[in-house]
């Protein structure tokens, strides 16, 4: 689902909008505001204080595009509920902490299901818009979250396979403005459409802008919907995927870094890797081809 199930009181998003050109307006406005700064560094803000994090993790200096540590309550739920599991900030709230790390903790998704899991980074980082995750200071969170939802870890993901999944920065996308990761399962029958499309998903990092491949999801009411992807497909999780995509797409295309959206699955066939799926609203497709999304929601399964 979307980006809301934090844990406690954040809802479940009741709709997924099916227009490709999902959230334009909220998606002008980061784009507006913060595309020079996309990746170039941090907006000017007011004083900072010590931004590392707990451990003495390396953390993004505050700004107004990747959050400041006093933001409490609202849309930063996810940040307070961090910092109480961290130990640095009295509850309530109380969630439950299912693990610990000096740079992340693993929450339960909203849901409630045993495939629905969160990984939060304890650094205060508003989500995908903020440059320091694409930087070689940022811990691999990709990797530690595939790591977690594995069987016997404190997000095992219960499902025949696993999704992983952040998405845009659209606010009528985006209910948490602190990055999350979902740990979730991958809707029925995407596996089999990737593996149809195998032979025309590149492993190549340069051809990944063009490399886009259509695929049938479900919306939250569970009707089908398709949405158009650039995939590329990896052998391992070991390099940032964010760099990946800064690197790669971000920077060739020119477009902005809030608006893409990552998920994540293996790749069954050939000599297995992971397959990274990458689209935005305003995603060129070919002729034909159904749009982009800003959502991860259309592949995932939560409940």
């Amino acid at each position: 689902m979307g980006d809301n199930r934090a844990t406690g009181n954040i809802h479940r998003r009741q709709f997924v909008r099916l227009s490709g050109a999902v959230g334009a307006t909220g998606l002008l406005g980061l784009a507006g505001g913060g595309a020079a700064l996309a990746d170039g560094g941090p907006a000017p803000g007011p004083p900072a204080p010590d931004p590392g994090g707990p451990g003495g993790s390396p953390c993004p200096t505050p700004s107004q595009l990747c959050g400041y540590p006093s933001d409490s309550g609202g849309r930063y739920d996810l940040w307070d509920r961090v910092q109480v599991c961290e130990g640095t900030k009295p509850g309530p709230p109380f969630p439950q902490c299912l693990a610990t790390t000096p740079t992340y903790v693993i929450l339960n998704g909203g849901s409630g299901s045993n495939h629905d899991f969160l990984l939060v980074p304890s650094c205060r980082i508003s989500g995908i818009e903020c440059p320091f995750i694409a930087t070689s200071s940022a811990p691999n969170y990709w990797l530690d979250a595939w790591n977690n939802a594995q069987p016997g870890q404190p997000g095992h993901v219960v499902y025949p396979h696993i999704g992983l999944g952040i998405n845009s920065a659209d606010p009528t996308i985006r209910q948490q403005d602190q990055l999350h990761i979902h740990l979730a399962g991958i809707h029925s029958g995407i596996q089999t459409q990737l593996n149809n499309h195998d032979s025309a998903i590149t492993n190549n990092p340069a051809r990944w802008p063009t490399q886009i491949v259509p695929v049938w999801g479900l919306t939250s009411t569970g009707a089908p919907a398709p949405r158009s992807y650039r995939v590329l497909h990896v052998a391992n999780l070991n390099t940032n995927l964010f760099t990946l995509l800064r690197d790669n797409v971000v920077r060739p295309t020119g477009a902005s870094m809030a608006a893409q959206i990552l998920a994540v699955t293996p790749r069954l066939v050939g000599n297995g890797g992971f397959y990274v799926l990458n689209s935005e609203p305003g995603l060129p497709v070919p002729p034909g081809q159904p749009g982009g999304t800003g959502t991860v929601d259309f592949l995932l399964a939560y409940a």
